[in-house]
């Protein structure tokens, strides 16, 4: 256990007074779903919108660009969430972290299975609704030349994708804040919101469907 050193009433600084051990979390599966699932539904509004914004270079932060920033923190905080309820549904240790694959790892191996089950069938119907494109990348720079954009193939499997995406919360959210990379000009911030999209339904669907069946969750819609 940690100390802490304060100073006493009588001037001494040599007390050691021990740091109180935290409390320990109480965790509500069905709310953390309810507000996962209203996070969501806050990026939903404009996920179609996405496809029609052009990937450039620019000094000035666009009111869509605003909009796409608070768009993909929230449906990162969702799926965090989602996460966290299933984790804590199935008494399990939930990471006190916001990394996405972390705590999708956290989660057993055959449950990862009916999720990513889930995701692979829903998949190529999401990408035919956004009509093939299901990425946007905004790239931050002090230079005034377009940047590279990155055109490569990717992996759309769950994993990888929560993978190049775990820290996606952390990251939009602070997107106002720049930091020169050491290999190059830019720094970029790629939002897979087709593929994350997706994730959060079939994670969504998983989550549900055990709280139901355990009388935890009740019908809202």
């Amino acid at each position: 256990m940690g100390l802490i050193f304060e100073m006493c009433t009588d001037g001494k600084k040599d007390s050691k007074i021990p740091k109180r051990p935290t409390a320990k979390k109480e965790r509500g599966p069905q709310a953390a779903l309810v507000c996962g699932e209203a996070f969501q539904r806050l990026a939903k509004e404009f996920i179609p919108e996405i496809g029609a914004i052009k990937e450039k270079s620019s000094q000035v932060m666009s009111n869509e660009l605003g909009d796409m920033v608070a768009c993909a923190t929230n449906i990162g905080f969702a799926i965090e969430l989602y996460f966290k309820a299933l984790l804590t549904q199935l008494d399990s240790q939930v990471p006190p972290v916001h990394d996405l694959r972390t705590l999708y790892d956290a989660i057993p191996q055959p449950i990862r299975e009916l999720i990513e089950g889930v995701y692979d069938t829903a998949l190529p119907d999401q990408v035919r609704q956004l009509y093939g494109r299901v990425s946007f990348t905004i790239a931050k720079g002090s230079l005034p030349e377009q940047p590279p954009w990155d055109d490569s193939k990717v992996s759309p499997a769950l994993p990888d994708v929560l993978a190049r995406s775990k820290n996606l919360f952390h990251d939009w959210r602070y997107i106002f804040e720049f930091t020169q990379p050491e290999d190059s000009s830019y720094q970029f911030h790629q939002f897979e919101y087709g593929l994350l999209w997706c994730a959060a339904e079939a994670i969504r669907v998983e989550v549900t469907i055990r709280l139901h069946r355990t009388g935890i969750s009740e019908d809202r819609r």
